[in-house]
């Protein structure tokens, strides 16, 4: 009786004794085990979490595996992220030889060996495939779901490309058990992550999805999820893991768009750690910060490696930019003052940044200078202003008040008017077409995106199937090679069906494009498509910003933003459109506005 109660005694207190290790009321669901693939590796407990969207509803729980020699990072098995990233399936896992496993998502297959650390596949976006939530049978490609236009097709070159990911080249530990292969949890997410931004993160306490996507994270991470992981100090195992995991993924996942300070120095050949090795002081001083046991200083060295990849308005690593921390608060006030001191002395050792903080800065003085002449000729806030023959309209975001198009697609509204939304740029330019069209003293039709930052690029193919009858987006996966051909059917006359009707839909209207330095991202990706379909450019050569853009998890629970592998947009031959596009007329500044001028520069085009 005796023994039986010492050991009941000593069972409670391990109980206990691992809950506070863990800093959690989670029961553990397993008695610390072996692991038969690494045996020195010995002992993990679990903890059953809750999973919660970024509103903080329920959306289940996931078990987490938790290892003595990292406590403090999250491990999960494949099947389980699978199950949480897309509900109702799962991975299946077979163990075919010591150290490695196959695995079958519903879309794709891949193998895992975890003595070596190499995830591989022949198709790992089919692999990661969840786009079947968003339109039932989509490949893995980019769409935000705008209901004016839907995917239709999508063409590969080469169709197939094997790609082995070594996550032991980077220090990352894949770890196994008879029945499942275990990711850290911010490695396996940053696999997942997808065009439609679906993706997950872990505070510590919390697991965070996002099933829409793009339209969970409109306002970035919540402070209510951020908040457990404002604490002054990192663990030692965490700083290691987290550093460790951005190399990789910024290696591997990163686009390249062929304009960075790090991209000069070798991050894709060396890979990121060398990389900032081989920058001098401003990368050893990032690559300190980002390994610190300080948070401050940690988040200062997402800052200054920001700078390093600044590609002029896509990469954003400082986790403070979709994070959304109390700046009434303590620790931002104090974060500030170190991010203030450490930039001021990244500086100093990097003068280079000083010329892409001029781009930058150049391209917001372009704006308000542009914006300055555009009210002084045609008035304040005027989206549609006509002079003779010729209309010009304003149209300074690819976005759009979705909701009212959305209600309008269910039937539960109304179709979208100026009246109704005032300030949704698609509805001003399809009202200015409507109006354009249905006068017959108008000829020509300017669009201006001169003041154009970007936005969707749904609204892109929209645009392009307006101006051209021609909806297809040109882009390269820069992990694998693969050139890519994505095509889209799209609502042309906004009934609300996907039917003949759009086919007979046309604008009796020469188009043009007016462009500048200001023109980003889909303010890029528009005049290179418009140029190669025929529709001429005035103005001056845009932006750039080739690159479709990702929110990604860190591994501490923090989110940044950076341009993706996944889709570097291209032009009509294949070639990465970085560098903008340059106008087939030159103007100055002066006479962006001057539409006699424009009027001659569009009608001698189409005259020829």
């Amino acid at each position: 009786m005796k023994t039986k109660e010492m050991k009941s005694l000593w069972y409670m207190m391990a109980i206990v004794v691992i809950g506070c290790r863990l800093l959690s009321a989670c029961a553990v669901e397993d008695n610390p085990v072996v692991n038969p693939d690494k045996p020195e590796v010995k002992n993990y407990v679990e903890r059953m979490v809750p999973v919660v969207d970024p509103k903080g509803e329920a959306q289940g729980t996931v078990m987490l595996r938790f290892y003595d020699d990292m406590p403090n990072v999250a491990y999960v098995s494949i099947s389980n992220f699978q199950s949480i990233m897309y509900p109702g399936t799962t991975v299946q896992v077979s163990k075919t030889a010591p150290n490695l496993y196959a695995l079958t998502s519903p879309c794709g297959t891949a193998t895992v060996d975890t003595e070596k650390d190499i995830f591989e596949s022949d198709d790992y976006e089919a692999f990661t495939n969840m786009m079947g939530m968003v339109q039932p049978g989509m490949p893995n490609t980019t769409y935000d779901a705008l209901p004016i236009i839907r995917w239709k097709s999508l063409e590969k070159t080469p169709q197939q490309v094997h790609v082995a990911l070594d996550y032991g080249k980077f220090g990352i530990d894949l770890r196994a058990d008879e029945t499942n292969v275990y990711f850290p949890f911010a490695t396996i997410a940053d696999l997942y992550v997808d065009g439609y931004m679906h993706l997950a993160d872990f505070n510590g306490q919390t697991v965070m999805v996002a099933p829409n996507g793009a339209y969970s994270l409109d306002n970035g991470y919540p402070q209510n999820y951020i908040a457990p992981i404002l604490n002054e100090t990192r663990t030692a195992d965490m700083a290691d893991f987290a550093y460790k995991n951005l190399c990789f993924t910024l290696t591997n996942f990163f686009g390249y768009p062929g304009r960075t300070l790090l991209e000069n120095k070798g991050l894709k050949e060396k890979g990121m750690d060398q990389a900032l090795l081989d920058y001098g002081k401003a990368g050893e001083m990032t690559r300190e910060l980002l390994k610190s046991t300080n948070m401050y200083d940690f988040i200062a060295g997402t800052t200054t490696l920001g700078c390093l990849l600044n590609d002029g308005g896509h990469t954003y690593t400082d986790v403070t930019i979709i994070s959304s921390i109390d700046r009434n608060g303590t620790f931002w006030s104090e974060l500030q003052n170190v991010k203030n001191t450490k930039l001021a002395e990244f500086t100093t050792y990097c003068p280079e940044y000083q010329d892409v903080a001029k781009v930058l800065n150049d391209r917001a003085s372009m704006r308000g200078e542009l914006r300055e002449k555009r009210t002084a000729k045609m008035g304040e806030g005027v989206k549609y202003y006509k002079e003779g023959e010729t209309v010009y309209c304003w149209f300074d975001s690819f976005m759009c008040d979705d909701s009212g198009w959305r209600k309008f697609y269910k039937g539960e509204g109304s179709k979208p008017t100026v009246a109704d939304y005032p300030d949704d740029w698609l509805v001003a330019l399809t009202d200015a077409l409507e109006k354009a069209e249905n006068d017959p003293e108008v000829k020509n039709f300017v669009l201006d995106i001169s003041t154009n930052g970007g936005g969707s690029s749904d609204v892109v193919m929209f645009i392009t199937s307006i101006f051209c009858n021609k909806a297809d987006m040109y882009y390269e996966n820069t992990l694998t090679g693969q050139k890519m051909k994505c095509s889209y059917d799209v609502d042309r006359n906004l009934d609300g069906k996907f039917d003949e009707k759009d086919a007979e839909m046309k604008y009796h209207l020469n188009f043009a494009l007016l462009t500048s330095s200001y023109s980003f991202s889909c303010g890029n990706m528009l005049p290179a498509l418009l140029k190669d379909y025929g529709i001429p450019l005035l103005g001056q050569r845009s932006g750039g910003g080739s690159c479709c853009v990702l929110y990604n998890p860190s591994a501490d629970g923090f989110g940044y933003r950076y341009s993706t592998h996944r889709a570097r947009l291209n032009n009509l031959k294949g070639e990465n459109i970085d560098a903008g596009i340059v106008p087939n007329y030159e103007l100055e500044t002066d006479d962006f506005f001057n539409i006699q001028k424009v009027t001659q520069l569009v009608e001698s085009y189409y005259a020829k």
